[in-house]
């Protein structure tokens, strides 16, 4: 890959780590499945920019079944589900945003930590 195919790729690979993040940071239960799609989304344009990249076709495959069933198809039924029963509340979590969002940047270094030595 050169330098602007590589840039992309780190682009769409951070990008799903901050849809994680806000994810992780979601009180609404419909806002959080809108933050879903979203994130599908972005899975979806990473496969698809691997598939140009590499030029494996195939890839292209999997990255419109992402975009078709994980972007549209689960989205558009979770969302019916919850107008069908009348869940307009927010989320309890068990414990705090702050809490959560410190668990998830400590397991994103952990991840990182143990992924540089076998990359590098």
């Amino acid at each position: 890959m050169d330098g602007l195919a590589f840039d992309i790729a780190h682009l769409l690979a951070g990008s799903m780590v901050l849809v994680s993040f806000m994810l992780l940071y979601q009180d609404r239960l419909s806002a959080l499945i809108n933050v879903y799609a979203m994130h599908a989304l972005i899975l979806a344009l990473a496969v698809a920019w691997q598939a140009h990249i590499q030029g494996a076709h195939h890839l292209y495959i999997t990255a419109l079944i992402a975009l078709v069933f994980k972007t549209l198809i689960i989205p558009t039924a979770l969302h019916r589900i919850v107008r069908r029963l009348g869940i307009h509340r927010e989320i309890e979590p068990v414990v705090g945003i702050g809490v959560t969002m410190l668990f998830g940047v400590a397991l994103t270094a952990l991840a990182i930590a143990v992924i540089l030595p076998v990359t590098a």
